[in-house]
């Protein structure tokens, strides 16, 4: 009982709860702002002020989901990189950087995410209303019924002191398990957030892997990974699988070299 009960007490609870109200106007927010963006945008391609208005949209939807990107983290302690985008050389002009912010498939990913927070968000807000109507509904039809008023469940008039006591069982295990229903149901937009939010691109995982190496000389992939998690922190984002993928990579381009010591391969830059 006290693991019931204790979830009323537990700040995890009304963060979910938090995050689940939420989901719909924050949903309507970024479905609205996206669908407007792209839509206006592409029909003035044609005379170029699409293209301003395109990367106007980028830039607030960017801003948007950055926003979400940490109300998941705070709210449902969903994993996200807390680095962000690794610095690398003075490289880009301005156009260059538009384009790979119109074309990286990060920026999609986010696109993504905001268009389907609105149905998403809008099943989160009915699943937690819903939980309290269960909740509090049958210990209020008492004092509705002995004011005077009625109340109906589909066909079925609530209008007697005695009917309006059949509710209340239902009502009393809503409330015991209410709780951990919201805690179980937010694990779901938790994940749906980390996967389209949390994600690390691989080109950031290479230039942070020769940071890395930069630092420490030279190092084994279980030593890179822990560098890297200081930097970004843990998260199905950054794996072991990444960053030895980064390695080869870098290693086919003759920016790092590894040789074998023992059970274990070290790397290098070259």
């Amino acid at each position: 009982m006290s693991w019931l009960l204790g979830a009323y007490a537990d700040r995890r609870t009304w963060r979910a709860v938090a995050y689940l109200l939420l989901g719909l106007p924050l949903g309507v927010l970024g479905f609205v702002l996206v669908i407007t963006g792209l839509s206006l945008g592409l029909g003035l391609l044609v005379t170029l002020l699409g293209i301003p208005v395109l990367v106007v949209t980028v830039l607030v939807a960017r801003t948007l989901a950055s926003f979400e990107r940490r109300l998941a983290w705070s709210l449902l302690d969903a994993p996200m990189p807390s680095g962000g985008r690794v610095p690398d050389e003075p490289e880009r002009g301005l156009w260059r950087r538009l384009r790979a912010m119109l074309v990286g498939a990060r920026t999609w990913w986010e696109l993504g995410f905001l268009l389907l927070r609105f149905p998403l968000g809008l099943l989160d807000f009915v699943v937690v209303t819903t939980i309290a109507a269960l909740a509090f509904s049958g210990l209020v039809q008492p004092i509705v019924v002995a004011a005077g008023a009625q109340s109906e469940i589909g066909t079925w008039t609530i209008d007697t002191f005695w009917e309006s006591l059949v509710l209340i069982p239902v009502s009393v295990v809503f409330l015991v398990v209410g709780p951990r229903l919201v805690l179980g149901w937010a694990r779901i937009p938790s994940w749906f957030a980390t996967t389209m939010l949390g994600r690390l691109d691989q080109r950031d995982v290479k230039r942070a892997v020769v940071r890395a190496l930069a630092r420490t000389g030279e190092a084994d992939g279980f030593r890179l990974l822990d560098e890297l998690e200081l930097q970004f922190g843990r998260g199905p984002f950054l794996t072991p699988t990444r960053v030895e993928a980064a390695l080869l990579a870098l290693e086919s381009t003759g920016h790092v070299v590894g040789h074998g010591d023992g059970s274990r391969i070290l790397y290098a830059l070259v």
